[in-house]
C-alpha cells in the first residue's frame, strides 16, 4: 500500500472538520467506509473520499436522516439529485418561514414584557387602547367552564393559530359580558381568545378607543374584587361602560412561576 495516498482516521477527520467518532459511526452503519482497513484495524481514507464526505455533510446540514442519505448515495444520479434538491428547497423555504414567524413572535413578546413592566397593579384608569385582533372560540355556555372544556378550547385555539401560521405573544384571554359582571357573575365567559397586535384576517377586531383599565397580579379567581372596584369607579366618575370585558393575559407561566404571579389586564370599553 502506498502510504502517501491515504489518510488516517485522525487526519481525515481533521481535514473534514468532524470528530473521529463520527467516522467510526458512519463506518459501523455502512454509510461511509474507509477505502482500506488494515489487519490491525486501522482505517485509511483517500483524498478522493473527501468529496463524497462533503456531500454527506451537506445533506446532514439539511437535516436529512442518515438512512435517506445512504439510500441516495446508493442510487445517486442527476435525476435523483434534481429531485433531492427540489425537495430540500421546499423544506428550506418552510424552515425560513417558521424562523421569520418565530423572530416576529420573539420581538412581539419582548414588547409585551416591556409594556407589562411599566404597568402598576390595582390602579384603575381610563386609557387609550390601539386596535387589536382576537382569534376567538366560543366558551361552553352557561356557568363555569369545566377543566376539560377549557383544555379543549385552548387546544382548538392553538391549532387554529398553527393552521394560520400565527403565534400570539399573549396568554389565553377571556371575554366576559359586561351584564354578567354587573349581575355578579364572573365565570360565564362568552369566548376565549388569542390576542394579536397586528392585523389578522378573519379575526375579531377590538377597536381602538378609550377603555377602563386595571391590572391584577395573581390568578383569575381573584378578579371579582377588582371588577367590583372598576364598576364602583365608573359609577363614581360618571363613566358609561359598554360591551364586554376583556381579560388580557400579559404574563403567563412562560414568564412567571405559576398563576399566582400572572399579570392580567382588564379592559372595558366606554362610551
Amino acid at each position: 500500500m502506498n502510504r502517501e495516498r491515504y489518510l488516517t482516521t485522525g487526519e481525515f477527520a481533521r481535514i473534514a472538520g468532524v470528530k473521529k467518532h463520527t467516522l467510526f459511526h458512519y463506518d459501523e452503519i455502512g454509510l461511509f467506509r474507509p477505502e482500506v482497513t488494515l489487519e490491525n484495524g486501522y482505517r485509511c481514507y483517500t483524498f478522493a473520499q473527501l468529496d463524497e464526505f462533503d456531500v454527506i455533510s451537506m445533506l446532514r446540514e439539511l437535516d436529512m436522516p442518515l438512512r435517506d442519505i445512504g439510500e441516495y448515495l446508493t442510487h445517486r444520479s442527476p435525476d435523483a439529485l434534481a429531485a433531492l434538491l427540489s425537495e430540500e428547497d421546499r423544506l428550506i423555504t418552510e424552515r425560513l418561514r417558521r424562523l421569520r414567524n418565530m423572530r416576529r413572535w420573539v420581538r412581539q413578546k419582548a414588547a409585551v414584557l416591556a409594556r407589562a413592566r411599566g404597568l402598576e397593579t390595582g390602579v384603575i384608569a381610563l386609557c387609550e387602547v390601539p386596535e387589536q385582533y382576537l382569534l376567538c372560540i366560543a366558551a361552553s355556555g352557561q356557568g363555569e367552564m369545566s377543566a376539560a372544556a377549557f383544555a379543549g378550547a385552548v387546544s382548538a385555539l392553538y391549532q387554529e393559530g398553527d393552521r394560520r401560521h400565527v403565534k400570539s405573544p399573549y396568554g389565553i384571554g377571556g371575554i366576559l359580558p359586561l351584564r354578567e359582571v354587573q349581575d355578579g357573575q364572573f365565570e360565564r365567559y362568552s369566548h376565549l381568545y388569542l390576542l394579536f397586535d397586528d392585523r389578522l384576517t378573519d379575526a375579531v377586531r377590538r377597536p381602538a378607543g378609550k377603555y377602563l383599565s386595571a391590572c391584577h397580579q395573581g390568578g383569575f379567581e381573584e378578579l371579582p374584587r377588582l371588577y367590583k372596584r372598576m364598576l364602583a369607579f365608573a359609577q363614581d366618575n360618571g363613566i358609561h361602560l359598554t360591551g364586554s370585558c376583556y381579560e388580557d393575559l400579559l404574563l403567563d407561566e412562560l414568564a412567571v412561576p405559576g398563576d399566582s404571579q400572572y399579570l392580567i389586564q382588564i379592559l372595558i370599553p366606554t362610551e
